[in-house]
């Protein structure tokens, strides 16, 4: 509107002018006019000009036509004018248009490639979730036969330290499957309220131990506690991963500092973090004065089996599983870096109430034995062999049965006699927690032991949790299983 009444006063202007213009000319006409017939300048002179035949068309039409014409000009300025706003506005426009085009497309980018990033991660997650079953039960047999071999080996038996490298090996392949199931989320947790502080103070000496003696470890705990909900053993898996990283980049030596800080986001802070939300978080930091990393370095540092150490050094899982357990947990990584200046590795959690701590959970009982009756359902033969040896050995009565079906012929003819039954979850036929509704029918008060080596989002499936008094997870040692049934028996 403001445009359009500049123009019309543009136009006018203009027009204006055109008319005075019309009105000066004719006077100056009229003194050209008497200085050619040689007559003196006067007001008689200029009204016989004026009343002059030849001058008569001429001196009353000029300040029309110029005063149309100056208006003829002014449209023309004015529309020039309005166009050329006009076009400094549509230019504008498409202006702001194409740098809001090119942010969206580079968010667009950045999402997509988060996409395929947790999309490879899913599907490595998939295939350690469907193989983890198997390798709990080989590696529930591999350990528990190795702690057997061991219990009836002396002390200074030479085979004794063949069988304890078995059992080193069992444990370190049960560290990779619970890395791989870390990464994907899926493990097995116990999360409960800790005060990161304390876990620093209590795993300082581990990480010690991890490290080289040219590097040193500092701490910087933060004035106040900072509780997160996770489990304490993921907080040591982390800080583990994340300090022989450290150690790796610093060949020469160097320091990585852990620190502990509580943060506020605000949502400006968020912009650059998807998973983030606004509030209160503990942050936990470890920085190393190591080699640092490129950006191509840092896009793909959390992928699985992404690694640029020696193949014989790096399984390229540790920061794979350290995301993996961060995303378990509703937090984010930061992570800081330039090539040459070190790296920092700043992980989220959010912030929880102390009052809201729960005690600690329940330590299992020693590894006794027992007279009870026990029924012992599992369709791996390896582990149900296993598993009856070491229940017998300790003096109780097992009855195995290989599925559903075959349990419940047993409980036909000894239901009387059983005291406890130990099932596996997930068997062909009937799953163990259909089987243990079964019996309870006709003997509600008889206890149950579930266990299984799939993780629990497959385990909620059927009705069962894992972290629960009446649930034993594989891989577990004879000693553990002992100790699980003893304490479930006595509950």
């Amino acid at each position: 509107m403001a445009h359009a009444d500049c123009r019309r006063t543009g136009t006018w202007r203009y027009t204006v002018l055109g008319i005075i213009l019309g009105l000066l000319l004719p006077l100056v006409a009229t003194l050209l006019e008497l200085a050619l017939v040689q007559r003196y300048v006067s007001i008689g002179n200029i009204i016989w000009a004026q009343s002059h035949p030849s001058m008569l068309w001429f001196m009353d039409f000029l300040p029309v036509l110029l005063g149309v014409l100056g208006h003829a000009v002014g449209r023309q300025q004015a529309e020039a004018a309005f166009l050329n706003y006009e076009l400094e506005k549509r230019v504008t426009q498409v202006s702001e248009a194409n740098s809001a085009l090119a942010s969206e497309m580079a968010e667009r980018a950045e999402l997509e490639e988060q996409l395929r990033h947790s999309q490879k991660l899913e599907a490595v997650g998939r295939l350690a979730g469907g193989v983890a079953h198997d390798f709990n039960n080989l590696l529930t047999a591999i350990i528990g036969y190795a702690d057997l071999l061991l219990d009836e080996l002396k002390q200074r038996d030479p085979r004794r330290e063949y069988a304890d490298e078995i059992r080193r090996a069992g444990d370190r392949a049960a560290s990779l499957v619970q890395q791989l199931l870390g990464f994907s989320r899926k493990q097995m947790i116990a999360p409960r309220i800790v005060d990161l502080n304390s876990v620093l103070a209590d795993s300082r000496r581990l990480l010690e131990r991890v490290i080289s003696e040219d590097i040193r470890v500092d701490v910087i705990e933060s004035d106040c506690a900072v509780y997160a909900l996770i489990d304490p053993v993921q907080v040591d898996q982390v800080l583990v991963n994340l300090v022989v990283n450290a150690r790796d980049a610093m060949p020469d030596g160097g320091t990585v500092t852990l620190r502990t800080e509580r943060v506020s986001l605000a949502p400006a802070d968020c912009d650059f973090h998807p998973e983030a939300r606004p509030g209160d978080y503990c942050m936990l930091e470890v920085s190393d004065t190591g080699l640092g990393m490129d950006e191509p370095t840092k896009e793909k540092i959390f992928e699985p089996f992404f690694t640029t150490k020696d193949k014989s050094k790096g399984t390229g899982l540790g920061l794979a599983t350290t995301y993996g357990i961060v995303k378990q947990n509703d937090g984010f990584i930061d992570v800081l870096s330039h090539l040459g200046d070190g790296a920092a590795f700043r992980i989220y959690l959010p912030l929880q109430n102390a009052a809201a701590q729960k005690a600690d959970p329940e330590t299992p009982c020693a590894a006794e034995g027992g007279r009870e009756c026990i029924l012992l359902v599992e369709d791996e033969t390896v582990v149900r062999s296993l598993a009856s040896k070491a229940l017998r050995d300790r003096g109780y009565e097992v009855l195995e049965a290989e599925h559903a079906d075959a349990a419940e012929r047993i409980w036909t003819e000894r239901k009387a006699d059983v005291d406890l039954l130990v099932t596996d979850v997930i068997m062909p036929g009937p799953d163990g927690k259909q089987l243990s509704d079964t019996l309870r029918e006709e003997r509600p008060e008889m206890r149950v032991l579930f266990m299984s080596g799939y993780d629990d989002e497959i385990l909620s499936r059927h009705d069962v949790y894992e972290g629960g008094p009446d649930f034993i997870p594989k891989p577990f040692t004879v000693d553990g299983l002992a100790g699980k049934i003893r304490q479930v028996l006595d509950a």
